[in-house]
C-alpha cells in the first residue's frame, strides 16, 4: 500500500509541476517588451542652432502609444519629456524634444557622440514597453571639419573641396 501511495503522490507532484510550468506560457506576464527602432533628426544637434527642437521617428504605431509614459533618457540617466507627439505619414510615432532642455538637463559630451534612448509604453492590455537608442553628434557652434574630411569628404556639387 505504501508503494502505491508514493507512486500516486509522485504522479500528482509531476502533474502539478507541469501545470505550473505551462501556465507561464499560456498566461504571460502583463508587461511585455517591444524593440523599437528610432531615428533622431537631425543626427547632428547643434546647441547654438536656431532650430529649437529635434525629432525622434519610430516604428511604433502612434495610435498604440501612451504619450504620458514617453521619455527620452540622456547620458547619466537624465530624463526629458516630449514637447509634442504626432503620427508621421505611415502612422508611426514622432516625438519632438526641446534642444534647450537637452542642453540644460543632460550631461552631454560636446563634439562627441551621445546615446539617447527613447522609452515608452503602449495603451492597451497587455502593456508593452518599448525602447530604442541612437547616437547623435552634439556640437556647440560651427562644425570643426578639416579640408577633405566630413560628410562626403566635404565637397560641393562640383566635387570641389570647400
Amino acid at each position: 500500500m505504501k508503494r502505491a501511495q508514493k507512486k500516486l503522490l509522485n504522479t500528482i507532484q509531476w502533474a502539478g509541476f507541469f501545470i505550473l510550468a505551462l501556465s507561464g506560457f499560456m498566461y504571460p506576464s502583463q508587461c511585455q517588451a517591444l524593440d523599437a527602432s528610432i531615428n533622431i533628426s537631425p543626427n547632428i544637434i547643434n546647441l547654438q542652432s536656431t532650430e529649437h527642437a529635434f525629432g525622434i521617428h519610430t516604428n511604433v504605431p502612434y495610435s498604440t502609444v501612451n504619450i504620458d509614459e514617453l521619455i527620452l533618457v540622456c547620458p547619466e540617466d537624465s530624463v526629458l519629456f516630449p514637447i509634442v507627439c504626432y503620427a508621421d505619414s505611415h502612422g508611426n510615432l514622432v516625438a519632438k524634444f526641446n534642444t534647450s532642455d537637452l542642453e540644460a538637463d543632460c550631461e552631454l559630451i560636446v563634439d562627441d557622440y551621445n546615446t539617447l534612448v527613447l522609452e515608452g509604453a503602449t495603451k492597451a492590455e497587455p502593456i508593452e514597453l518599448f525602447s530604442g537608442a541612437e547616437e547623435v553628434l552634439i556640437i556647440d557652434g560651427q562644425p570643426k571639419f578639416q579640408k577633405g574630411n566630413g560628410a562626403k569628404n566635404n565637397q560641393n556639387r562640383n566635387c570641389q573641396n570647400r
